[in-house]
């Protein structure tokens, strides 16, 4: 069949028609059309950070690289990080993010996103606890909390409030997280029970578990998104009662941190809950491959749930109509039907890994055996952002050239090697 876009939105999906006249056209005969694929949680300021933190538990790869790193960033250096991020992300379909930016700069990601031609959900990374050379007072976190879109973005950016997570964060910054949530109606995204050691640290800190804390402070009265969910069990679905969550789920950053295996289909059964999935960021992952993300997510919950527990098609939703959800975007993106945006992505799964005519299931072919090399093109708001498997809107080789030297300037002013 054919998908018709007009202004960026699709008009219609019908059957095979004759194009009208003067109409560009796309041709993707033989090739599978999907949804845009949805990465819910990511941190394009930690890509130029690849392979500068490993072998580390998350408390210590955040105190001892991560923040260093961070603290190091200039402008010129998180839009580099940003555009490097982004291209790794573009090259496996993503045509949506959610991510956390920097406590300092996140308008330079911004920017990178509205070159680059994507969607975010972006905010200030909200820190006032921590280290000096980062962290900042309550009030200049809470007077930066909401970005402000770069108008060249044409809408494809939105702010989202972003306290880092409740070791980085004082309760008076919570409190005046929900109070902005609340005024602007806008969501909040941060971490929470990612790891073991983060719960106990937070109890021996403050005396009670996280869950209480956040829910004391009003938190999960808000429309909130959090990041791994890896330890949330019935003792913690029981402080949220029927509130509903989204959840991004992160398995290859779950798995190179130690922090475990989230039980998705658990998550999936909590009253109004909607989960997505993302790659997180390059220093815990160490790529931005949404497919190789899928195929770890549907894997890693047959070894907890025996097969069958989590089909591939669920995996797949995580990351189009359901991740849709777990964004509140599901009006606009993440199926491909008339009147929602034209972001989309095209398959080539004509090859080996991916053989498999009826009745083998297209879910499983794309979940289990696609790959970057399968993504032809990829269409956000009907502009072609990939074709024929290269990038249009950004310069690879100049993307990686320049990111090269910005690393290491980062790497110096953080006097790390």
């Amino acid at each position: 069949g054919d998908v018709w876009i007009r202004d960026g939105d699709i008009l219609a999906v019908a059957p095979q028609a004759p194009a009208p006249a003067q109409v560009p056209r796309f041709d993707a005969s033989g090739l599978h059309l999907l949804p845009g694929f949805i990465q819910a949680h990511t941190h394009l300021g930690q890509a130029l950070f690849r392979g500068l933190a490993e072998n580390r538990p998350l408390l210590a790869w955040l105190r001892e690289r991560i923040w260093p790193l961070e603290a190091a960033h200039d402008a010129e250096s998180a839009h580099i990080s940003a555009e490097l991020g982004l291209a790794d992300a573009l090259l496996s379909g993503t045509t949506t993010i959610q991510d956390m930016g920097l406590v300092t700069h996140t308008d330079a990601l911004a920017q990178a996103v509205a070159r680059a031609g994507t969607r975010a959900l972006i905010g200030p990374c909200l820190m006032d606890e921590g280290p000096s050379n980062l962290a900042t007072s309550t009030e200049r976190a809470l007077d930066s909390a909401v970005l402000t879109p770069p108008a060249e973005a044409e809408g494809r950016v939105v702010p989202i409030l972003c306290p880092r997570f409740i070791l980085s964060c004082s309760s008076d910054l919570w409190r005046g997280v929900v109070e902005l949530a609340q005024r602007h109606a806008l969501p909040v995204h941060t971490h929470l029970l990612e790891h073991p050691q983060e719960s106990t640290e937070v109890r021996a800190a403050l005396g009670v578990d996280q869950m209480t804390y956040l829910d004391e402070l009003g938190v999960f009265d808000t429309d909130l998104r959090i990041a791994h969910a890896v330890h949330l069990g019935p003792e913690q679905a029981r402080v949220l009662g029927t509130r509903p969550l989204k959840i991004a789920h992160c398995p290859s950053a779950n798995l190179k941190l130690g922090s475990g295996i989230a039980d998705l289909p658990y998550l999936q059964s909590l009253p109004g809950a909607a989960l997505g999935i993302g790659c997180d960021g390059a220093p815990c992952n160490n790529d931005m491959d949404i497919l190789e993300e899928m195929r770890l997510a549907a894997l890693l919950q047959q070894l907890r749930g025996g097969p069958g527990s989590f089909p591939a098609r669920r995996a797949l939703e995580m990351a189009t109509c359901e991740g849709a959800r777990a964004l509140g975007l599901e009006h606009r993106i993440g199926r491909i039907a008339p009147g929602l945006a034209a972001d989309l992505v095209a398959l080539d799964l004509r090859r080996p890994q991916t053989f498999g005519p009826e009745p083998v299931s297209v879910y499983d072919r794309v979940v289990y055996g696609a790959g970057r090399d399968a993504v032809r093109a990829v269409w956000v708001a009907g502009r072609a952002l990939l074709r024929d498997g290269r990038l249009t809107t950004l310069d690879l080789d100049d993307v990686l050239d320049r990111a090269a030297r910005a690393q290491g300037r980062v790497l110096a002013r953080a006097h790390l090697r």
